[in-house]
């Protein structure tokens, strides 16, 4: 049969078929069902894959990838298919053949396999599908673990004594990363005593950093103190350290060095004595001889005030002064500086000083000087009263009056009081020069028990200053073109290169007079060459020595040096004028008294206010 014939009678069949499905509707449909479903096979079944892709994402040190499950499917009739086997020995499945649908378990086992990237292939083979073989890509992503970053410790603990010789040494903190470079920043708080440092710095694998981690009690009252250091990484995944730190600050055994007043007169009342030295805390006592002191003030850790009752001080003797802190390891030791005195009625020397510099040690002839000490005049200070000679004893009415000899010749005085008596050398000790020579105090007819000796010098120069305290502003005068004067100071500084400055000064050593020609309007000098340390001055009284003055590092050339007319001796007045070249503000001031390798220079820290 052709093709053709063939085709006529199908076409013919199928009219008659639908002839009779008029009358057999069932059998119809049984007809078109059955060619429906030869149409729907007359295609070739496929396989397919759910999900297409496969990864797996592992970090070392962590569990193995849970397995995925690879959906195999078929797009028509059920197929039989096979896994070939996978190169990839990391890469593993649970089944190697089956019939769709089927469900297989993908598996990944990255253990030893270093950070990095891998593929691996499944091929599975349907020799009836469509496509025979199909390849499906699995990945695999291994990385290192996350970078961690570890303390050497997280405690640091710091002791200290407050008589400790040093600091406490500096304590590190290690850390170490076991990854990738870790950057971390420091910070430290709970006190200013305790620091670190650096603030910020970076661990690398193999590299460790570390942060020193600093303790400073000076100035902290024996105690424990507490406080923290955190190293914050700048990774999120990385917790902050924390670093506790303590420091416990134990009290040094106190010292006493020094007692002022160092003593006083049997049966003086209540006295107020400073104590100094070192490691003294609010806790810490004090005793005198057997005597518990109150009140006791502590000023600061090297200072405080105790009063040493009347009723310690009704017998000569020393009474050692004693300093306690409970936490301490022991009391202060009985040292020569810790005793105070209490002495037999009569004057008491403690120190010779220069009038207007307090440099002690050395005195020159005509010099101001200033002796301190115990029961050395009345309660109440009493100056001189100008006269010509000066007094040699003050107060000039009554008894109890005080006297000083120096090298055995009576001193003019220029005040007294219990404390400090002030007077002038006699210009004969310059017959001693360079060597002691006693001074003898004397009060209410009573002489100083023990012997005081004074060195003698040529000069001693001493630059007077407006507070009185041997340093800062000179006692000094302005003195401008026109003559007119002003106080030196701040709001009215001198003139460099116009101003001449007036000074004051004492320990120029002896004098001589300078008689000046009489003219038509001024008279010659009336100057005693006689005259000694008790008369006024009357003429032209200057140093024998060369004066000199530096202003402000430079030299300050024409200076002249006079006793003012009617003044103490010991008293002299520089004129000199200030050079163009000094800067603005406060310049060093001196005056230098003899020449080459016998010259004396005044205190180095007294100032001149200069614009």
């Amino acid at each position: 049969m052709t093709p053709l014939a063939g085709g006529r009678r199908l076409k013919n069949m199928n009219i008659e078929l639908r002839r009779a499905a008029r009358f057999r509707p069932t059998l119809a449909f049984a007809i078109l069902a059955l060619q429906s479903a030869n149409l729907a096979y007359s295609a070739t079944p496929d396989i397919s894959f759910s999900p297409t892709t496969l990864d797996f994402k592992y970090q070392i040190g962590n569990a193995l990838p849970a397995a995925q499950t690879l959906q195999i499917k078929s797009t028509g009739a059920a197929l039989s298919f096979t896994i070939s086997p996978i190169a990839a020995p990391w890469l593993s499945v649970n089944a190697v053949s089956g019939t769709t649908t089927a469900s297989v378990k993908i598996y990944v086992n990255p253990t030893s396999m270093p950070s990095g990237a891998y593929q691996g292939t499944i091929t599975v083979n349907a020799p009836l599908a469509a496509s025979p073989s199909y390849n499906l890509t699995v990945t695999l992503e291994v990385s290192d673990p996350p970078p961690t970053l570890t303390p050497s410790t997280n405690s640091l603990a710091f002791t200290y004594a407050t008589d400790a010789a040093a600091l406490p040494a500096a304590l590190p903190v290690v850390l170490t990363s076991t990854g990738g470079a870790v950057s971390f920043t420091v910070t430290a708080s709970g006190g200013t005593w305790l620091s670190a440092s650096p603030s910020s710095e970076i661990a690398i694998a193999g590299i460790p950093a570390a942060v020193l981690v600093n303790a400073n009690p000076t100035g902290l009252a024996p105690g424990s103190y507490s406080g923290t250091v955190k190293i914050a990484p700048t990774i999120a995944s990385i917790a902050t350290i924390t670093v506790n730190v303590t420091l416990a600050v134990n009290a040094g055994v106190p010292v006493v060095s020094n007692l002022w007043p160092p003593g006083a007169l049997i049966n003086s009342p209540n006295m107020v004595v400073t104590v100094t030295g070192k490691n003294f805390f609010s806790t810490s006592t004090a005793t005198a001889g057997a005597v518990k002191l109150t009140p006791v003030n502590v000023l600061s850790p090297t200072t405080m005030l105790v009063t040493v009752p009347a009723a310690q001080m009704t017998a000569a003797g020393p009474l050692p002064v004693v300093v306690t802190t409970p936490t301490a390891a022991s009391a202060s030791a009985v040292t020569a500086g810790s005793t105070f005195q209490v002495y037999l009625p009569g004057p008491q020397i403690k120190a010779v000083t220069d009038a207007a510099s307090y440099a002690l040690g050395n005195i020159s002839p005509g010099e101001i000087v200033t002796i301190y000490g115990l029961g050395l005049g009345p309660n109440i200070l009493v100056p001189l009263t100008v006269s010509d000679p000066l007094s040699t004893s003050l107060p000039l009415v009554g008894t109890a009056t005080t006297s000083v000899t120096i090298d055995g010749t009576l001193a003019p005085l220029i005040y007294t009081d219990v404390n400090q008596v002030a007077c002038i050398v006699p210009f004969s000790v310059s017959g001693k020069i360079g060597s002691k020579v006693d001074i003898v105090m004397t009060y209410n007819s009573l002489s100083n028990v023990t012997q005081f000796q004074a060195n003698v010098v040529t000069a001693n120069p001493g630059l007077f200053t407006s507070d009185a305290s041997g340093t800062g502003q000179g006692a000094i005068l302005n003195v401008d073109p026109q003559g007119n004067y002003t106080l030196n100071s701040k709001t009215a500084p001198a003139v460099a290169g116009t101003t001449i400055a007036v000074l004051y000064m004492t320990g120029y050593g002896l004098t001589s007079c300078t008689d000046i020609p009489a003219t038509p309007t001024a008279p010659a000098s009336n100057c005693n060459p006689t005259a000694t340390e008790v008369n006024l001055i009357s003429g032209n009284v200057a140093p024998v020595l060369p004066v000199a003055v530096t202003i402000g590092g430079q030299a300050a050339p024409g200076a002249v040096a006079q006793a003012p007319i009617g003044g103490v001796p010991g008293l002299m007045q520089v004129n000199v004028p200030v050079p163009a070249g000094v800067k603005s503000g406060n310049a060093l001031v001196s005056v230098t008294v003899g020449s080459g390798a016998n010259q004396w220079t005044s205190q180095g820290n007294v100032t001149i206010a200069i614009k």
